[in-house]
């Protein structure tokens, strides 16, 4: 009775063990205000200046929005006013120059066919001060189809609750049977 019972409390607690795939414990923090899954975030630092680029993980190809983030190394502080080029280079060569929308913000446009890899290089200009900077690797991933993961994974739930369930009957009849044939 007491190994049926482990049995019932381990089959009740499987679906709330099995959820979603997060991670537990303290997670990562994400650079300069990207959301996890959703932006590709590259940076540098350089002697200057520090630079962050971010861009959408997935999409469908053609003009995509780049936010380049300039601060300063020594105090952290946004760099304003300064000139910004970003090159990206793979398949074609890109030269964009990013326009300032608030203090430390530089937003350009760029054209990232899916799947094709593009190295990024920026060049900060403030006045007689140059940084260069290599980024890293720009790329889109085609878009993912979250509804049909999400919905064979409920099915695989409701499939694990029917199948302990069916377990648990089957554990009830033997335990039933065995005491029935042994009552005299």
């Amino acid at each position: 009775m007491r190994t049926l019972s482990c049995l019932v409390l381990c089959l009740l607690a499987a679906p709330i063990l099995a959820h979603e795939g997060e991670e537990h414990g303290e997670a990562p923090r994400p650079a300069v205000g990207s959301t996890q899954g959703e932006s590709h975030v590259l940076g540098a630092t350089g002697d200057v200046f520090e630079v962050v680029l971010e861009h959408p993980r997935h999409g469908e190809g053609g003009k995509t929005p780049l936010r380049v983030f300039v601060a300063e190394v020594d105090t952290n502080a946004p760099v304003s006013g300064a000139e910004v080029e970003l090159t990206l280079t793979g398949p074609t060569v890109q030269k964009l120059m990013p326009r300032m929308a608030s203090p430390g913000v530089y937003q350009a446009e760029a054209d990232l066919p899916v799947g094709a890899e593009f190295a990024a290089v920026s060049t900060v200009t403030r006045g007689d001060t140059v940084d260069v900077l290599a980024l890293g690797t720009v790329h889109l991933e085609p878009e993912e189809s979250t509804a049909s993961s999400g919905a064979r994974a409920s099915a695989l739930r409701a499939l694990a609750v029917v199948g302990g369930i069916g377990i648990l009957g089957l554990l009830a009849w033997s335990v039933a049977r065995r005491r029935w044939r042994a009552a005299p």
